[in-house]
């Protein structure tokens, strides 16, 4: 039997392979990386304590998160010893982040066996959006599109997790705006990155202008919401409660772009304990500078505070702001 690690994005699909007949340990890497901050001068250890304590703020819950990502790191550490070290992943921005962060982890110490497998699509399912999705029976055939990595991926990867964790996200468009076809579902994933920037002229990032379009065409049930939203999506980046946070987000502040009722404010898991007829049973609309925003005619940058992470960037009050035009399909420095 081979000494095998296979490793892949989060608990759904590690659970999959677990259950299949697919020999060796399995390495969830669980780390929504697509928000909060993902600083460019820590190491691996650095960056998984920042990444802990962003999340265990952001989504309080039971789990203690620096130990289980102390524990995957301890394990990711003794990657050398296995024969062999698979990467399950998928196509959108949450697995091809964690891709570059694993692959940029093994530039100066690659085990002696490793392959990749990375699909965006299955026979077997007919909306493919994850690994997660599939039967453990429907895992064993998957090996057959397994591929050793190569010299030009781990640049690529290494040039890719460098772009993300910059301060300024140009180094991410110019990483575009070359060859990026050794990893081919890198380019649409990091496209996706850059359209959560603040908008022109609304200073609405994608996920909330979709959350906010979707209230405005009377969607209210707020898992009907993240359902709507993620139906919008070719390229996944977001999961339920990370679409709750936002909207929770969007019904807070001195002018709230929603309004939840009954309310007080957006309740949501994990932060809040509620059951799930509790929690379907509130309703969200647009404010009136909810309809301005969506309308063009007030910039959500300018009534709601700014202090958020994208990658390596620091979106705050008091400093110049990244804005993405839609149109030219660019991102636009703004004071």
């Amino acid at each position: 039997m081979i000494n095998r690690l296979n490793i892949t994005a989060g608990d759904g699909a590690a659970g999959v392979i677990r259950a299949s007949p697919i020999d060796g340990d399995v390495l969830s890497w669980q780390d929504l990386l697509f928000e909060g901050p993902v600083p460019t001068d820590l190491d691996l250890h650095g960056v998984s304590t920042c990444r802990a304590e962003y999340l265990s703020a952001a989504y309080p819950n039971e789990r203690n998160q620096l130990v289980e990502v102390q524990e995957r790191n301890r394990q990711f550490s003794n990657a050398g010893t296995y024969d062999q070290v698979i990467l399950w992943f998928e196509h959108d921005l949450v697995d091809q982040l964690q891709l570059l962060q694993i692959l940029d982890g093994f530039t100066d110490a690659c085990p002696s066996s490793l392959d990749l497998i990375c699909i965006d699509n299955h026979p077997g399912v007919a909306e493919f959006r994850g690994l997660g999705q599939l039967h453990p029976t429907q895992v064993p055939a998957l090996m057959d599109a397994r591929a050793p990595i190569t010299d030009k991926q781990f640049a690529l990867a290494q040039a890719g997790w460098t772009a993300f964790r910059s301060p300024d996200p140009r180094n991410v468009e110019n990483l575009l705006d070359g060859d990026t076809t050794d990893l081919p579902f890198l380019a649409p994933a990091l496209t996706r990155h850059l359209e959560e920037f603040p908008s022109l002229p609304n200073g609405l990032g994608r996920t909330e202008r979709q959350l906010m379009e979707l209230v405005a065409e009377g969607h209210r049930d707020p898992l009907v919401l993240f359902i709507e939203n993620t139906a919008r999506e070719s390229h996944l980046c977001i999961g339920d409660w990370s679409t709750f946070r936002r909207l929770a987000i969007l019904c807070d502040g001195p002018n709230p772009l929603l309004r939840c009722r009954p309310g007080p404010g957006f309740r949501h898991p994990p932060r809040d304990q509620l059951d799930i007829e509790i929690f379907r049973s509130q309703r969200l609309s647009l404010t009136v500078s909810g309809e301005e925003v969506l309308e063009g005619k007030a910039d959500a940058a300018a009534l709601k505070p700014t202090d958020h992470w994208l990658g390596g960037v620091h979106l705050r009050d008091g400093a110049p702001l990244w804005r993405w035009d839609r149109h030219n399909r660019e991102l636009i420095k703004t004071a």
